[in-house]
């Protein structure tokens, strides 16, 4: 990775561990796999055949410094520990993965590594690498084929390691992966390894790391960890002869939808009851025979009651390989706008693999009033990091995608919550920054619409509100929403509050890729939409309705937020008075959107004692106590 995010308040430190020990042969593991290297009698033999420009290959273009690219079908079906694949994800930095795995950076996982970045994963050479650049072109290329019947081939030709120089890579190395459907076996090929060039930067366990990892990411087998395979030279991973490793593994695939995703409801007194759905998939290599018991719930996030529960069950179970997608027989209707973590758990007597029986995800119940809703994964006051690029260049920054609950809808504004590099506020002393939304064609897909906005207009260490062109009108899908940095001195907040809604991405080079901490962060990225209420849910008659503003944290002893829901578009005044009557704060704004809104204060050179903060607006009026306490 471009060892770029910078982190305000969270320190990640990797502990020194390197292990050089040149084996030439090794396992079983817990499945069985074994691996022998070329130096090993009767291991692989070293053999180089090119596939670049030959007949039936083609080259994978869409790679720059760590990111992933799309699922390629590779026409036959491959078998790896207990699960069967016929595509593969290819991502930047020498990984290919079964899974849909977002992004794996540095500092890489050690193998086995359950959880973090992504199970599932071969790593024929992971390390830090790059196929852009900033000068000197980057020889770099990648290139696949298959017979589409029981080989597949994916070499990585010339690719250097990323560094913090012009030209941002160094080096050169060639290497290929090779799948053969006749025995399941696995072979790394290694021509040209560029160990003079390469660097163990000594703050993670893995600046290179080789080998395999099964579903579970418990099962794996680890080559080489902080070191380099020699030039000619290959390694081979043998299916066991025979498997005595049987796993019946249920496991719920995806809430809510197939991408396991946040998502957003409509919440009211009159709002529409919801059919909630999950996919319960067998990713074992044994059949099911009985009953899967299949639960649901809906709670506050860390509540420890449920305002909703549901059960259902697969009574016949499932095949291995099989899924099924069920809907809970109770509906659920949401009336406080909150975010939620709705939660399935699967429980079957012959699962032998429990660590993936329970999946979380996001969901935002926002009201919809006077035909307006905001949208937001961000459910935090305060960030708790933030995420900027080195260089900062224009086409970098970070999206989310939004789908909303109500068609046809349209994005009025959005919000973003920016900090400086130290955190502090300081108008006007940064680059400016861009916002633009995109068409969802399953990926960002045309520009409907942009706004530049200049340093002097941005509020530092709060929300920026920024006013769009209203071209974004859509009536199915959902929106791709990017902010661009435009400079290496300009943040946008992130928080770790969970639940993650799983739906950000980094843009590097004008490239999405999900984010490689996308199921721990969420960005501070927020959208007010225009859109036609549902009969009975909109306010829009009711001036005071759903009229609503509360302080947290409060009491405080330093910044606070206060975050108010307006039911209608109108103008606002917030204003702050001590005990003694005397006004510490106000400030004004015209034509808000109906929605929820936040706005940061500072508190830290306010007296302790009892504040009285109102909030005045076209809907009306309303006023919260706020106790400083230094």
């Amino acid at each position: 990775m471009r060892n770029r995010i910078l982190l305000l308040a969270l320190a990640l430190l990797c502990a020194v561990g390197v292990n050089n020990t040149f084996a030439t042969s090794g396992g079983p593991d817990s499945f069985g796999y074994t691996w022998k290297d070329s130096n090993e009698p009767g291991g692989p033999a070293y053999v180089w055949n090119s596939i670049i420009g030959q007949p039936g290959a083609t080259q994978i273009n869409g790679l720059t410094d760590d990111n992933a690219v799309a699922f390629i079908n590779f026409g036959w079906d491959f078998h790896y520990y207990w699960t069967d694949h016929n595509q593969f994800k290819l991502g930047s930095n020498g990984w290919v993965g079964f899974n849909n795995i977002g992004n794996i950076a540095s500092c890489f996982p050690l193998i086995p590594t359950q959880g973090g970045s992504g199970d599932n994963f071969l790593a024929p050479f992971m390390s830090d690498l790059i196929y852009t650049s900033s000068g000197a072109p980057n020889p770099a290329e990648v290139w696949w084929w298959s017979n589409n019947t029981d080989s597949l081939i994916i070499e990585w030709s010339q690719v250097p390691w990323w560094v913090n120089v012009a030209p941002d890579w160094v080096g050169s190395n060639t290497f290929q992966l090779i799948l053969s459907g006749q025995d399941s076996s696995i072979t790394f090929m290694y021509n040209d390894t560029d160990v003079a060039n390469w660097t163990n930067n000594g703050g993670c366990n893995a600046d290179m790391e080789i080998g395999i990892e099964n579903i579970t990411g418990n099962i794996g087998l680890e080559v080489f960890n902080e070191a380099l395979p020699p030039d000619n030279y290959a390694v081979k991973f043998y299916y066991p002869a025979t498997v005595t490793f049987q796993v019946p593994d249920a496991t719920p695939a995806w809430n809510g939808n197939d991408a396991n995703a946040g998502q957003f409801f409509i919440c009211g007194a009159n709002a529409s009851a919801q059919n909630m759905i999950a996919n319960v998939a067998n990713v074992g290599n044994a059949n099911i025979t009985n009953n899967i018991a299949i639960a649901g719930d809906i709670r506050l996030p860390g509540g420890s009651t449920a305002f909703w529960t549901s059960s259902t069950a697969l009574a016949s179970g499932l095949a291995s390989g099989a899924d099924s997608t069920v809907t809970f027989p109770a509906q659920v209707t949401f009336t406080v706008p909150q975010h939620y973590s709705y939660k399935v758990t699967t429980t079957n007597g012959q699962d032998i693999n429990p660590s993936n029986n329970q999946n979380t995800v996001e969901v935002v119940a926002t009201p919809c009033t006077g035909d307006t809703m905001n949208l937001t994964y961000s459910s935090a006051a305060q960030p708790d990091g933030a995420i900027a690029w080195a260089g900062g260049n224009i086409d970098e920054g970070g999206g989310i995608f939004i789908t909303p609950p109500s068609y046809p809808a349209n994005i009025a504004n959005v919000d973003v919550f920016i900090l400086d590099p130290a955190g502090a506020p300081t108008p006007g002393q940064h680059s400016p920054f861009a916002i633009k939304i995109y068409s969802d064609a399953g990926f960002p897909g045309a520009i409907l619409d942009s706004a530049n906005v200049a340093a002097n207009s941005v509020t530092e260490g709060g929300w920026s509100r920024v006013r769009m062109n209203s071209t974004s009108m859509i009536t199915s899908g959902g929106w791709y929403i990017a902010w661009f940095q435009g400079g290496s001195d300009v943040y946008l907040g992130t928080e770790t509050q969970a639940p993650i809604s799983r739906r950000t991405y980094e843009i590097l080079g004008g490239t999405w890729a999900p984010y490689r901490e996308i199921t721990v962060n969420d960005f501070m990225i927020s959208a007010n939409i225009s859109t036609t209420c549902p009969t009975g849910t909109s306010v829009k008659n009711n001036v005071n309705a759903d009229l609503n503003l509360r302080a947290v944290p409060n009491p405080t002893n330093g910044n606070t937020t206060l975050r108010y829901t307006l039911p209608v578009l109108g103008d606002v005044r917030m204003s702050v008075v001590n005990m003694f009557g005397q006004t510490v704060y106000t400030q004004s704004e015209i034509g808000v959107a109906a929605g929820t809104h936040m706005l940061t204060l500072d508190a830290n050179t306010w007296a302790s004692g009892l504040y009285f903060v109102n909030l005045e607006s076209t809907s009306g009026s309303m006023t919260t106590k706020l106790v400083v306490n230094h």
